[in-house]
């Protein structure tokens, strides 16, 4: 039973698979200070890896779990890597494992009911040497995930999506939809939707009329070393969202945003 003000604290960050852009080098231990030094309850990740060498072949998430003492669940976007070819990845179907790169939830309680499922775009791809530094107008064929939990509070459940959109807007909107929906299924209940959407927000208020969802204005979370853009949202469907920050900087080249979310009765 959902009892009267019911609230937990979100986060979300792209951590670039913890690649500390000052340094060079990938510091997940600074990433784990960073998420206890935030104060939440759940945390969104986008662009983590799992077994990739360019980050010691760790799984990135369940490494954050262990270092914070949380629960973690890790869905892959594409299988292999991406900085040399893959297949997109497995939606809703059995995970087989192994290298890939995606997107992950963290969560002080155990996160129930886990799915996930493809958005469309993307496909199988390669990184060939004239792509590298390089983004190619019109070209997009990273594969996109949303990956669904539930968490339990004292005053019922709440539905918590994480995804990354496309950064071309035509495809991030429609992405956005689907997410959307996959976010909110099998529950009139609180849904919230976390991730870079590659969206900044006059283009997401259009994408988000009469969907029934609405956004949380942060400020700018990109680039992490001079911010012009929010990109990084909390959307929320049937949630008040209060105490909207941004930061604190760490590794990555975006910011991450919190936010008090509150639902039941007397919920502000």
């Amino acid at each position: 039973m959902i009892v009267a003000g019911t609230r937990i604290r979100v986060a979300t960050w792209n951590l670039l698979h913890g690649l500390d852009c000052r340094t060079g080098r990938i510091d997940l231990a600074a990433v784990a200070v960073a998420i206890h030094a935030m104060d939440v309850d759940v945390v969104a990740l986008q662009e983590v890896d799992r077994g990739l060498p360019r980050t010691g072949r760790v799984d990135q998430v369940a490494d954050l779990a262990r270092r914070l003492g949380w629960h973690g669940v890790f869905a892959p976007a594409l299988l292999g890597d991406p900085q040399r070819g893959w297949t997109p990845g497995p939606g809703g179907g059995p995970d087989p494992g192994g290298p890939a790169y995606g997107i992950g939830l963290l969560s002080r309680t155990p996160l129930l009911g886990v799915a996930r499922r493809a958005l469309p775009g993307g496909g199988h791809g390669e990184r060939r040497p004239e792509h590298v530094g390089r983004v190619l107008p019109g070209w997009d064929r990273e594969p996109r995930a949303v990956l669904r939990a539930c968490v339990a509070t004292g005053g019922g459940t709440v539905a918590v999506a994480t995804t990354h959109l496309s950064f071309q807007v035509w495809r991030s909107v429609r992405q956005l939809r689907v997410a959307l929906d996959f976010a909110g299924r099998d529950t009139t209940g609180p849904a919230l939707l976390l991730g870079d959407l590659n969206l900044p927000m006059p283009a997401l208020r259009t994408a988000l009329v009469r969907s029934g969802w609405a956004g949380s204005c942060a400020g700018p979370t990109f680039p992490a070393w001079r911010p012009n853009m929010q990109l990084d949202h909390v959307l929320r469907r049937g949630v008040a969202a209060g105490d909207v920050q941004v930061g604190p900087r760490g590794p990555s080249d975006h910011l991450p945003v919190s936010a008090t979310v509150s639902w039941g009765t007397g919920a502000r």
